[in-house]
């Protein structure tokens, strides 16, 4: 949990995810891990197998969330273009952000700013998505010259009742649970190494997992496990229990990789006699498991359901996202022991009757 506090209050909007990377490095480095970062400024931490044959598991959870980047000044007001998928309060006037200075020390300073308006939209472009619009936020001086980060006026953390409320829970939860299962992994030995990958500008297109995936940063015969942050949806709702993602908005998943959660998600109910968990197509959304199955990973997911989904309250106002703190618990805990499984052979369960010929009911049908 206190990885997941440090986190938020740290920038995260996409390409200015810096400290964010800097403090996974750093904590990571102090659990004794190995650590090294890809010429994008992706964080890949690593605990070594036994058998170097022996295929690794990954998981992989992005350190950026939808946010703004300060252009230019126009008078009073900073031009501020929106980076990934902001929520459509945040381009109405009134919607409070912060713009964050970096002045090189421990944490950015940050300054109160109200939207004025959105930029308008051409007809021709009249479906330009979110990721492309602008806003005029008004400003009472120059107080530095872009570019910088702007975020929305939100908790950095807060945890009340149960729940997790956060400015970008998507998709720093999901660093924070990688972070907790690495730090775990070291009690144990595996066949196969066990990773994780934090990765940038995941919320403009899927950028750095993209880049990771295409420069082959992860050995080819990696399991994959996205752990994500993503929308609630029924059969995938809050306080449930994390849920294994078998897909999202553009793609199905592998089984095969699947296995492994189902594994530990098993071993875990054995072990305490219960253990929420659900199990969902999740297509509210685009995860990193479909950049890496595009370049030949099996890759499967995780996610914690997610209310007001970037930051898009009730009646298009503008709000925390939301977990419930029992789902994240579960989730670190699903991945703890699904590292457990790192280079061992599983065989999907499925797999095991539905490959049998049925003999008995071949007689009848064929009678």
């Amino acid at each position: 949990m206190s990885a997941l506090a440090a986190l938020g209050r740290l920038p995260c909007s996409p390409y200015y995810e810096q400290r964010g990377a800097e403090y996974v490095r750093d904590t990571c480095e102090s659990a004794g891990l190995h650590v090294e970062t890809d010429q994008w400024g992706n964080v890949l931490a690593s605990r070594p197998g036994v058998r170097p044959d022996a295929p690794g598991l990954a998981f992989v959870a992005h350190l950026d969330h939808p946010g703004f980047e300060a252009v230019s000044y126009d008078g009073e007001y900073l031009l501020c273009r929106a980076l990934g998928g902001v929520p459509p309060g945040s381009l109405r006037a009134g919607a409070r952000v912060q713009l964050i200075i970096d002045e090189g020390a421990d944490e950015a300073r940050r300054v109160p700013g109200r939207v004025a308006g959105a930029i308008p939209v051409s007809e021709d472009a009249h479906d330009t998505p979110p990721r492309e619009r602008s806003v005029l936020v008004h400003v009472e001086e120059r107080v530095s010259e872009p570019p910088f980060p702007v975020v929305l006026d939100l908790p950095d953390f807060d945890l009340e009742g149960g729940m997790i409320r956060m400015r970008a829970l998507d998709d720093l939860a999901g660093c924070a649970s990688i972070v907790s299962a690495l730090c775990a992994s070291l009690e144990f030995e595996t066949p196969g190494t066990v990773y994780g990958l934090f990765t940038r500008a995941e919320e403009t297109g899927l950028t750095g997992a993209r880049l990771a995936a295409g420069d082959g940063l992860l050995p080819r015969d990696t399991i994959v496990v996205s752990v994500e942050s993503s929308r609630a949806l029924p059969g995938a709702e809050v306080g449930m229990g994390p849920v294994i993602r078998v897909g999202d908005r553009a793609t199905t998943f592998d089984n095969g990789a699947e296995a492994y959660l189902a594994a530990a998600r098993d071993r875990l109910f054995e072990d305490r006699g219960e253990f929420a968990c659900q199990r969902q197509l999740m297509s509210g959304g685009v995860c990193e498991a479909t950049a890496f199955s595009a370049f030949g990973y099996a890759s499967t997911g995780v996610a914690f359901p997610l209310s007001n989904y970037h930051n898009a309250g009730p009646d298009d106002t503008v709000a925390a996202e939301g977990i419930a703190l029992g789902d994240f618990a579960g989730g670190v805990a699903l991945l703890s022991e699904t590292a457990r499984l790192a280079g061992m052979s599983l065989r999907p369960r499925s797999a095991a009757w539905a490959g049998e010929r049925p003999t008995e009911e071949a007689m009848r049908l064929s009678g």
